[in-house]
């Protein structure tokens, strides 16, 4: 079932429910990630003690969607090599090859789909690849906007980071990383 919210007008008067945007509400084809317009952020334990927040700008990306709103496939590239977590001497550490290894492997890549649109959303089976491996991701993705050409669609999930063979213990670096994105997606022209 549909979210339904309430759209205030000018005149303080309520306009009546409004429908949330539906993933079905957006049409097949081809849709490119407008790169400086969104985020991909994360959060990992430090030292047993402390949240350490960073982001990864956002290299380029796009979705082919088919009818109903179902994702065909995604592909999502992110820029590793310039990790920000507000700590410089921190994120040089980071990209040392016992973890990122950015000098090596610049990017991460996440590919995702097939799909079916549910009313909340995409339950999406993912593979992350970076610093030369791959692990399995689970992420959740669900509309936020939509409508004339452009869409925005925020995507959750949690990396277990064993997967990609990083060489520094659990008591150091959490286990998990939870992610969390915003992107800004344009539709392609169509021929």
């Amino acid at each position: 079932m549909a979210r339904v919210t309430e759209q205030p007008r000018p005149d303080g008067q309520r306009s009546g429910p409004l429908r949330a945007p539906m993933p079905a509400d957006l049409s097949a084809g081809v849709w490119h990630v407008v790169p400086g317009a969104g985020h991909a952020r994360f959060s990992v334990r430090d030292k047993l003690v402390a949240i350490v927040h960073g982001s990864l700008p956002l290299r380029s990306g796009r979705a082919v969607l088919g009818p109903g709103g179902a994702l065909v496939e995604a592909v999502l590239e992110l820029d590793v090599a310039s990790v920000d977590t507000g700590n410089p001497r921190r994120d040089r550490d980071l990209a040392k090859p016992g973890l990122l290894d950015t000098a090596a492997h610049p990017r991460v890549v996440v590919t995702a789909g097939p799909a079916a649109a549910g009313p909340e959303g995409w339950e999406l089976s993912a593979t992350l690849s970076a610093r030369g491996g791959s692990c399995p991701l689970a992420l959740r993705a669900r509309l936020l906007d939509g409508g004339s050409g452009g869409a925005v669609v925020g995507v959750t999930g949690r990396l277990d980071r064993r997967g990609l063979g990083m060489k520094v213990p659990t008591l150091v670096i959490g286990r998990y990383l939870d992610l969390d994105v915003e992107l800004l997606l344009t539709e392609a022209p169509r021929p």
